[in-house]
């Protein structure tokens, strides 16, 4: 299995040492990283069974919304840094913050001068305040489809927690102009939706009245994305937003951030097919869109590039993280050297 971005040419034998050499040097001067966990981010409402404030068939509560921050150990620099959004996969319906690959991608980019934020969301089970939701379409869905009720506040989470980073930029040392989503499966679509939809999508559709804790998010604040980096992700809450907009407005468009996407193209899952539209809208548009085909993965390829089969089994692998780490350093104008990737 391989991914290709590059190819080295014309490359000699004393220019290929110094290249090691220099990428040695860069290992070395990775930084600590410090773990806090359990912050919270803003709250959410949950148990609401028909979606609103005062539901006659349930009563609606207020839940701490929390995440996990991953930063170089030492005083905040004079420098901002960039920072990275995680989200965990699950279908919107589990898993949490602990996941143990996520936690390795906020360690990466942490060690690399990032400040990386790993967030819990709202669950299916939890209920979320979600507005009132079209039937979802049937019949033309490829494999696992996001809905509404669960969709909403899983993207609406999402996007406070971008908000959350640039309210608290100066505490935690980011750089509001540069913030990057990610995350895994349902998380990457939860993290695509957040850079790719309107702003106002996702937080605009209810009203503080019908959901008081929307105050908690630090509405102020924009919640774009500047690069989106993304494990097998579905462009099903993009679609969401349009469905859902009486305008039925496209969110491509040539402002758009950036984006790096890794997906198996034996993906029964979320099939391949959903990163390939999203790239030719991208590329209508002459937005940046970069494509890691992981040739013979299923979904959920957490070690590809390690696992003696090339794509699942064993613990954290940097494979893919180093494979994406020059395009959103690009993207980011961050003064890092992009080193060419060998073919084999």
């Amino acid at each position: 299995a391989k991914s290709s971005t590059g190819r080295l040419s014309g490359m000699t034998l004393p220019g290929l040492a110094l290249m090691l050499a220099s990428a040695a040097s860069h290992v070395e001067a990775l930084l600590d990283v410090k773990v806090t966990k359990n912050v919270t981010y803003g709250q959410g409402l949950v148990q609401c069974p028909k979606g609103v404030l005062n539901d006659p068939n349930g009563t609606c509560k207020t839940i701490n919304l929390s995440l996990d921050i991953y930063q170089p150990a030492g005083a905040v620099t004079a420098s901002p840094r960039p920072a990275l959004v995680l989200a965990h996969g699950g279908g919107n319906v589990g898993g949490d913050k602990n996941f143990t690959y996520l936690e390795g991608t906020a360690r990466f980019f942490a060690a690399r001068g990032f400040v990386a934020f790993n967030i819990d969301y709202r669950l299916a089970h939890d209920q979320g305040t979600a507005p009132k939701g079209k039937a979802p379409s049937t019949g033309d869905e490829l494999g696992w489809a996001p809905n509404w009720a669960s969709g909403y506040p899983a993207v609406r989470d999402f996007k406070a927690a971008v908000r959350f980073v640039r309210a608290n930029a100066a505490t935690y040392g980011v750089d509001p102009t540069k913030v990057v989503g990610s995350g895994g499966s349902a998380g990457a679509t939860n993290a695509l939706a957040a850079g790719v939809t309107f702003d106002g999508d996702y937080k605009d559709e209810l009203s503080i009245t019908q959901d008081p804790t929307l105050a908690s998010t630090h509405l102020k604040q924009p919640s774009g994305l500047q690069v989106v980096y993304t494990h097998w992700s579905s462009d099903g809450e993009i679609e969401l937003a349009r469905q859902h907009d009486p305008k039925n407005r496209s969110r491509y468009g040539a402002g758009n951030p950036p984006i790096v996407e890794m997906h198996g193209d034996m993906d029964p899952t979320i099939p391949i097919a959903h990163a390939l539209a999203v790239k030719a809208a991208y590329n209508a548009n002459g937005v940046p869109y970069e494509l890691h085909v992981l040739s013979g993965c299923a979904h959920a390829a957490w070690t590809y590039g390690c696992s003696p089969n090339g794509c699942t089994g064993g613990a954290y692998c940097s494979k893919m993280d180093e494979l994406a780490y020059p395009f959103v350093a690009s993207h980011l104008n961050l003064s890092v050297s992009r080193l060419p990737v060998v073919e084999t």
